[in-house]
């Protein structure tokens, strides 16, 4: 558990000169800590548009990632600062900001605010950014949604913002973080790049998006619930085999040693859990015994999409996820790997072109089956 994010959240309610100058010890230990496995993973991060199809969500107040209770944590992140992260990189998709953009935000929170939600600071400063007065109302600075969009879009006083900011992804991260921010501290969001990468990085995090049409969110169908169910697992391994509506379990074979779900696992958790339902156990057998949503039709939270390779024997399907009303996926993918979302799946070019079926899941029990593929 990184010491640097502990240390300085234990610190939030002293005063933010002393704040700095404790963190000026600890330079090199988010280095240290990180080390090169997150500039590996980093380098897949900025290969990505971080595109999202929420482009008609309303401004403030308007994005929950429904990820504030998972069972994964970030870099030993505290619930207050996973959340806070998650909305960073949330606003930060909805925006259309690259993925450095992301790191560059959350890196620049963890200096200002130990990504806590401070309702003081040096002066007028206040929230994740630590932003002054003429950012805005103070209600929009200690609101994370609004205070991450301004640091991304600008200040309401017409300060500028990160992508206002020309040529940000080629600049160091300091220097990006220093072009919004007019720090007096010039120099100080460097040491927490590794971190920051790390924090992206994770599944809970990275996953995170801005669901705001209310497709499920809050809507009370029983779509809505499933995702949420599905969602509160991110970040849980990929076990062959494993898991079931008690939650994760052991495997067999490839997944013999390992606590989490399969494809079809987590859809039959998910079901079990928000709804009661008992789905079939494997994916052959939820394809069969579940009612199809014809082509074409809209699809909506809740929908089990059915993948099939060209390899496989007809009328088997090796992958199964549930769509999640956004244009993303919740599914545990593949060995090696733990339960994540896919964004605009159905924009993905694998994905798209193996999807070869929609199933709806309707309100009465349907019986377990035991035959079929694992997912």
């Amino acid at each position: 558990m990184p010491a640097p994010i502990l240390l300085a959240a234990g610190q939030v309610a002293r005063k933010v000169v002393l704040r700095r100058l404790a963190r000026l010890t600890l330079i090199a230990l988010p280095v240290v800590l990180v080390g090169g496995a997150a500039v590996t993973v980093f380098a897949v991060l900025v290969s990505s548009s971080g595109g999202d199809d929420s482009t008609t969500a309303p401004r403030g107040n308007g994005c929950s990632t429904l990820m504030a209770g998972s069972r994964q944590t970030a870099a030993g992140l505290n619930a207050q600062q996973l959340a806070n992260a998650q909305t960073i990189v949330a606003v930060g998709r909805q925006l259309k900001v690259p993925a450095y953009g992301w790191v560059i935000a959350v890196a620049t929170a963890l200096q200002e605010s130990s990504l806590t939600n401070l309702s003081g600071g040096d002066l007028d400063s206040v929230g994740l950014f630590q932003q002054r007065t003429g950012w805005g109302p103070a209600a929009a600075r200690l609101n994370p949604e609004t205070a991450a969009r301004m640091f991304y879009e600008g200040g309401q006083g017409g300060q500028k913002g990160l992508l206002q900011v020309p040529g940000f992804q080629s600049m160091t991260l300091t220097q990006a973080a220093q072009s919004v921010q007019h720090s007096a501290f010039p120099d100080a969001y460097a040491r927490w790049e590794p971190i920051a990468k790390q924090i992206v990085a994770d599944p809970s995090v990275l996953s995170a998006t801005c669901y705001t049409a209310a497709d499920y969110h809050g809507d009370g169908t029983s779509g809505s619930h499933v995702v949420a169910a599905a969602l509160q697992y991110l970040g849980t391994p990929y076990s062959w085999g494993g898991g079931g509506i008690g939650g994760p379990g052991l495997g067999i074979g490839l997944g013999g040693t390992t606590v989490g779900f399969d494809c079809s696992s987590l859809v039959q958790y998910a079901y079990h859990q928000a709804t009661g339902l008992m789905l079939p156990r494997v994916t052959d057998a939820q394809a069969a015994a579940l009612p199809h949503v014809p082509p074409g039709s809209p699809l909506r939270a809740g929908d089990l999409l059915f993948f099939h390779a060209p390899g496989d024997p007809p009328g088997t399907y090796h992958h199964v996820g549930i769509y999640d009303g956004q244009g993303g996926m919740v599914h545990a993918p593949r060995t090696g790997a733990t339960v994540e979302v896919v964004h605009d799946v159905l924009s993905d070019p694998y994905f798209k072109s193996q999807l070869a079926l929609v199933a709806r899941p309707a309100t009465q029990s349907t019986q377990v089956r035991a035959a079929g593929n694992h997912g």
